[in-house]
């Protein structure tokens, strides 16, 4: 087969596609990875063959003030109303929208020189969801935990309308969720999908990473880590003003804390515990985490994810978008706690912690959850489907000079 897969341009949306790409490409497959210009070094550093595509847009400008809290899926449910929610909805000027629009052409007018039988994207791509359409070929939508696009209200017409309309089709045309979705989550914390959907299991891909030589013996205390992920910080909004306090109280029990954060997280971070251990270099936290007890995070769905693989149960701080969502899917699963609206977040956070090291059965439902990831079919054991699937379309473009299927 020929698949082209295709992400816009932040590093969290790639990511999760990687392990499926490699899987595709050990069994013979051809795979091009399609972005924008700014993500051809991130992709080329994951062993993987880039082509550019459309133009880069400002992440933090296009997403600045559109970062709100979206109301979760039980409350919606029960028509609770919760205060400062965002209309659950992808809207004509949203960053979905607008990642879509700089990319759509220059996709499309590359598919048809490619000629993929499949083409792979993630949860918000629009723009490879409409290539699918266009070329006449199966979309595969690759999820990266609960899928938070079932609580957004989507009016075809007015947002994929316009964006179809560019390449010659009508928003009837297009399927958002592609015809198949890959769900990485195990049993019972999947919110219900909007098409057919087939169990991978989710291998952890947090970018190319050295393991320091502090993770090669065993912490002589339990250990905690804390991470924020990258997205706010680069957004110059800080999601934790109270990170400081937090690191406080989390270094005031007997453990080591190890703080895995961006950059621009570390400013004011001084005079630390002597039991905290900042990362200065980047630290995947798919090389720490197998060594934590617990850890505290943001409720982002690739550090839950990871941490779900390795055992390991967690403390979310939701704040915005789909991180309530995946807050509320992992407490409703027992492998974690939440951090309510309007509580003290540093001494909750805290309380919450030593709950989870003093044998709270979160940490045995957690290593349960890990065992059940690691029998859902591996990336590589789904490659069958994906031909089958792709075997049921004929293409109808012309492949690149010297392709072959």
């Amino acid at each position: 087969m020929r698949v082209l897969v295709s992400s816009w341009g932040w590093r969290s949306h790639f990511y999760p596609l990687v392990p499926l790409a490699w899987a595709l490409r050990s069994a013979g497959h051809e795979v091009l990875v399609a972005s924008q210009p700014s993500m051809v070094e991130v992709i080329v550093g994951a062993g993987l063959p880039a082509v550019a595509i459309g133009e880069d847009l400002d992440f933090a400008e296009v997403f600045r003030g559109q970062s709100g809290r979206v109301a979760t899926l039980s409350e919606r449910t029960r028509g609770v109303a919760t205060p400062g929610s965002r209309q659950p909805a992808v809207t004509t000027d949203g960053g979905v929208v607008r990642y879509a629009a700089a990319m759509v052409e220059d996709l499309v007018a590359f598919g048809r020189q490619f000629g993929p039988n499949l083409v792979v994207f993630e949860p918000q791509n629009f723009a490879a969801a409409i290539t699918a359409a266009a070329l006449g070929v199966p979309g595969v939508r690759q999820l990266w935990g609960p899928d938070e696009t079932t609580q957004l209200h989507l009016d075809r017409d007015a947002i994929l309308g316009p964006l179809a309309a560019r390449v010659g089709l009508a928003a009837d045309d297009v399927e958002p969720a592609g015809s198949l979705m890959l769900d990485p989550c195990p049993p019972g914390m999947q919110v219900p999908l909007a098409g057919p959907s087939q169990p991978v299991r989710f291998v952890p891909y947090n970018g190319p990473s050295v393991l320091p030589d502090w993770l090669r013996t065993p912490p002589e205390r339990p250990r905690v880590c804390l991470t924020w992920g990258t997205v706010m910080a680069s957004l110059g909004i800080d999601p934790a003003p109270d990170l400081a306090a937090i690191i406080a109280e989390v270094a005031s029990l007997d453990v080591e804390l190890v703080l895995a954060l961006h950059p621009a997280q570390h400013a004011g971070l001084t005079d630390l515990p002597g039991n905290v251990r900042l990362a200065r270099t980047p630290l995947a936290l798919q090389l720490v985490l197998p060594s934590c007890d617990a850890v505290v995070h943001q409720g982002g769905a690739g550090s839950m994810m990871t941490a779900l693989t390795a055992g390991v149960a967690q403390v979310v701080v939701p704040l915005v978008g789909d991180q309530h969502l995946n807050a509320e899917r992992l407490v409703a699963v027992g492998a974690g706690m939440s951090v309510p609206d309007g509580v003290a977040r540093p001494a909750e956070v805290r309380r919450l912690v030593a709950e989870l090291l003093s044998g709270d059965p979160h940490r045995q439902r957690a290593l349960e959850l890990a065992d059940q990831i690691r029998a859902m079919p591996s990336p590589s054991q789904i490659v069958d489907v994906l031909e089958r699937l792709s075997s049921t379309t004929a293409t109808r473009t012309r492949p690149l000079s010297g392709a072959h299927p």
